[in-house]
């Protein structure tokens, strides 16, 4: 490969970043123009359907009114973040909201033996960001105190699976240490077998 001419891959990358950057500018503004379009007669929608049918599917089009309208950030457009349901977490929020998380700004997290974690939401789980967001806002520290404390009850209040005294292997059965079984109990493990 010829040195002069090559790319670097740091340059790539950042040639990459222009170019994608760019792209996002562009895509709200045809988000704007669409808007206003639509704005202007709500039938123009079908119009813009069938001038681009063939280039850009039918269900992406609410996702132009959403970006164009600012209900939702251009980022969510190119997919879901890392997982479905924290990016369904982060449309239901308010559009500066949403440029907070892009912008990548860290959030307070409680931590259930009550330290606090400054987190990324993009890096965050999806129970992380279910913590911190309570569907339109950011959760205080006491708010999510309370949060952790209604999941804990939520799991107490679920029955446990009962556990065998037994445990059936390739064929086998081994049982724990005193281990008593009904007639009905061993009639359950033969059928098991």
């Amino acid at each position: 490969m010829n040195e002069t001419t090559a790319m670097t891959t740091t340059e790539a990358i950042s040639e990459f970043r222009k170019a994608f950057e760019s792209g996002i500018n562009s895509i709200v503004t045809a988000a704007n123009i669409y808007v206003a379009a639509i704005d202007e007669n709500p039938r123009n929608a079908d119009q813009f359907r069938l001038a681009f049918a063939d280039s850009i599917p039918s269900s992406a089009w609410s996702g132009f009114e959403a970006v164009g309208r600012k209900w939702m950030h251009p980022k969510l457009l190119m997919g879901p973040i890392s997982n479905g349901k924290k990016s369904t977490m982060i449309k239901r929020l308010p559009y500066s909201m949403q440029e907070r998380v892009f912008d990548r700004e860290r959030f307070d997290l409680l931590c259930a033996n009550g330290d606090k974690l400054q987190i990324d939401i993009m890096e965050a789980t999806p129970e992380q960001a279910e913590q911190i967001f309570d569907g339109s806002s950011v959760r205080s520290l006491s708010a999510q105190k309370s949060f952790i404390e209604s999941r804990r009850e939520q799991a107490k209040s679920q029955p446990e699976p009962d556990v065998m005294p037994y445990t059936i292997m390739g064929g086998k059965v081994s049982f724990r240490r005193g281990v008593s079984l009904t007639r009905q109990e061993v009639k359950r493990l033969l059928q098991e077998m």
